[in-house]
């Protein structure tokens, strides 16, 4: 199965991240309006630094004993994320490092040479894909 991840991935365009000058208030917002657990967050130049995960938000404010609004609002997402939870996998990788990444998480994000973020690969998407490969070659095994 000679397949190319970038088959796979939903383009930065149409992808919703925040960046490391997000606020952490800023980041639940768009997190709760998109229903989303994790976000990409990446640089001013488009690098991948991390993904932020709505589990980071919920144990620093455990931590604190209390949601404070104001603080939410001046505190860039990158204090609270927890760094080297997700990998991105590189445009050039292979089927087998995609399938690796995306037991552990939802999806993956995808950067260039420079490790700027290009976009990400949903798990579903690769679960449909797999199904739909050997439903159409089960007769072959």
């Amino acid at each position: 199965m000679g397949v190319n991840i970038l088959r796979f991935v939903i383009p930065k365009s149409l992808v919703e991240y925040v960046t490391d000058d997000s606020s952490v208030r800023q980041a639940l917002e768009k997190m709760l309006y998109h229903r989303y657990s994790a976000m990409p967050v990446i640089d001013s130049g488009g690098k991948f630094i991390g993904t932020l995960r709505s589990d980071d938000i919920f144990k620093h404010f455990m931590k604190s004993g209390r949601f404070d609004k104001l603080a939410a609002e001046n505190m860039p997402v990158t204090e609270i994320m927890e760094r080297g939870s997700s990998r991105p996998l590189y445009h050039n990788a292979t089927v087998s490092d995609l399938i690796e990444e995306v037991k552990e998480h939802n999806f993956v994000p995808v950067v260039d040479d420079r490790g700027c973020f290009i976009g990400l690969i949903l798990r579903r998407d690769v679960l449909n894909f797999l199904l739909k490969y050997f439903e159409e070659n089960k007769d072959e095994s």
